[in-house]
């Protein structure tokens, strides 16, 4: 009973992914706005809250399959899956990144 309960149990941790933005390291925290807009430019999107700041900014990755074939016919050849990412750096209110994640969203 006690190996059910915890193969159950690690069944969940591994299939289970949690819904929603997910924290990484970047070489961007603990460095200042000024230097991540130098790098990236200006975010499309900047949300205020409280005291801090979220510059997101977002990307479009199409995935066509491990093998690519075009014929003379059909030179589009349509993705097989389309993802929308967002990369949000978290800046306090002295100007400084302390925090950076990224969200991936399945849009085909």
């Amino acid at each position: 009973m006690k190996i059910l309960g915890i193969l159950i149990i690690s069944f969940s941790l591994i299939f289970c992914t949690p819904k929603g933005p997910q924290t990484y390291s970047s070489p961007y925290v603990g460095k200042t706005k000024s230097e991540l807009i130098a790098t990236k430019g200006i975010a499309k999107t900047i949300k205020i809250f409280d005291k801090t700041e979220a510059y997101i900014y977002k990307t479009r990755e199409e995935y066509f399959g491990k093998k690519i074939t075009l014929n003379d016919q059909d030179s589009s050849v349509l993705p097989k899956k389309v993802f929308d990412i967002e990369h949000i750096y978290y800046i306090n209110e002295q100007g400084i990144i302390y925090k950076y994640q990224v969200w991936k969203k399945r849009i085909n």
